[in-house]
């Protein structure tokens, strides 16, 4: 699974103060300690309240790319800092990032299709239309193929729209991780797209929300989820994709689950 690291984000407090301190040393250990952990994608997110999102943001691709070629992706919520840190990873020299995100929200279509049509930028599409998120599968699936349509019609290659179908919390609805399964399975019969999702909502309000994240995770990839947001340094969630990928087939004689084994990653 392509796992993309989540943690250089400005809403994170102690990611907001390095940010705010232009504490560089705090940024690059973040992303080399992801890179080493097993991720294969960095999002970064300068978004901190009272900032300059764009010089906070093209800081921190400029420190991160400081330490690694890792491909990025660009996170947030306004149009125009998303623009300047797609185009100042090009600048740089660095591969096309991905955008984190588009979703069937008009004024999120308005914003980023034009940057997809514009660049070729990989994105995360969310199962989201202008009403919030779809209460059934069906629904969620339609966003999904409004997306596909309008992403590959701007130019985008299917396998670079990467679809969340979304989750919310399973302590307020018990239905909720059943329809983002079946959303996965829906995408995944009739879209030529990949899949991934941050799946954690589902713990939401419980204890020992660790233990239900890693199941929720297990029960996904068994029906093919591609990809995960994820924070890559939680050693127990790395065992189990680590696992996964082994029982998928995706792990060439256990190679990658032998070497997390003699790392110590599955203790």
């Amino acid at each position: 699974m392509l796992l993309m690291g989540e943690s250089i984000n400005g809403t994170r407090k102690q990611v907001a103060e390095a940010i705010q301190a232009r504490d560089a040393e705090f940024i690059k250990t973040l992303a080399t300690d992801q890179v080493a952990a097993g991720a294969g994608l960095l999002d970064v997110n300068g978004g901190v309240a009272g900032g300059n999102e764009i010089e906070d943001l093209t800081w921190l691709i400029d420190t991160v790319m400081g330490v690694t070629e890792m491909q990025l992706m660009v996170d947030s919520a306004s149009p125009t800092a998303l623009e300047a840190g797609v185009q100042h990873v090009i600048d740089k020299g660095g591969k096309v990032p991905f955008i984190n995100s588009i979703s069937g929200e008009q004024p999120r279509i308005d914003a980023v299709l034009p940057l997809i049509e514009k660049y070729k930028c990989p994105v995360v599409g969310l199962c989201l239309s202008d009403e919030g998120i779809p209460p059934t599968a069906e629904d969620r699936f339609a966003v999904a193929k409004k997306l596909y349509d309008m992403c590959t019609g701007a130019g985008l290659p299917a396998e670079d729209l990467w679809i969340d179908p979304l989750v919310l919390a399973v302590s307020a609805d018990p239905s909720a991780p059943g329809v983002t399964m079946d959303t996965l399975k829906l995408v995944k019969e009739k879209l030529p797209v990949r899949t991934t999702g941050g799946l954690s909502n589902v713990s939401f309000g419980l204890p020992n929300r660790a233990l239900l994240n890693r199941t929720f995770v297990a029960m996904c990839a068994g029906l093919g989820l591609d990809g995960l947001i994820v924070d890559v340094r939680n050693k127990a969630m790395m065992a189990n994709i680590k696992s996964i990928e082994a029982l998928r087939g995706e792990d060439n004689f256990c190679g990658n689950y032998l070497k997390a084994h003699r790392a110590g990653i599955l203790e």
